[in-house]
């Protein structure tokens, strides 16, 4: 075989590594993380893992900050090279049929450029295909955020948890809080309806 082939391969399969390293290396230290946190969190916020054990814990908080992306890239990668074998004999086994039905001219010959075309974007499909593919899986089983996990785990209902997030300086010099505006109170409206 091409010795060009063996290289892409090489590098293919190098980058796939590498990004599952990457992705191994990340899941390890934020199961140590994990573990750190909810030992601070049992001594300083127990209200917050109240119900919640660690194991419980580690898998929210590993599940809701691992990088994914560096796991399903491999994947993607290499289904997209295993399969790429395979699309080669499908495409040059269609290109007869498919050219049958044109005039049937020289140019439709292997080699040419209708033919170079063909394989061309058969393969860039076929890649995007499986791309496609591992980005549905990827946004399917995509974690919950860990805040409203870990208010789920410690039974209270989704609807009930407020996650505060304070105003920024810069919205309130922009644009002041407005006064709040007084409700009357039934006492008050019927103080001042006429009878």
């Amino acid at each position: 075989m091409n010795l060009t082939l063996y290289i892409v391969a090489l590098l293919i399969f190098t980058v796939s590594a590498a990004l599952f390293s990457r992705w191994l290396a990340a899941r390890i230290n934020l199961t140590a993380d994990a573990r750190a946190e909810y030992a601070e969190r049992v001594l300083t916020k127990p209200a917050t893992i109240k119900g919640v054990d660690e194991a419980v814990f580690v898998k929210l908080y590993v599940g809701a900050h691992e990088p994914r992306w560096a796991l399903y890239m491999p994947i993607a990668l290499l289904s997209a090279t295993l399969a790429t074998p395979l699309a080669a004999i499908a495409l040059t086994a269609f290109w007869p049929v498919f050219t049958s039905m044109l005039d049937g001219g020289p140019w439709y010959d292997v080699g040419y450029y209708p033919w170079m075309f063909y394989m061309f974007f058969g393969f860039c499909g076929l890649w995007a295909l499986c791309a496609a593919i591992v980005a549905r899986i990827h946004h399917a089983r995509s974690p919950e955020a860990f805040q409203p996990a870990l208010a789920r785990a410690r039974g209270e209902p989704l609807d009930d948890v407020v996650i505060r997030r304070a105003r920024p300086k810069w919205a309130v010099r922009a644009r002041p809080d407005p006064a709040p505006q007084s409700t009357p109170t039934p006492e008050t409206k019927s103080a001042t309806e006429p009878e």
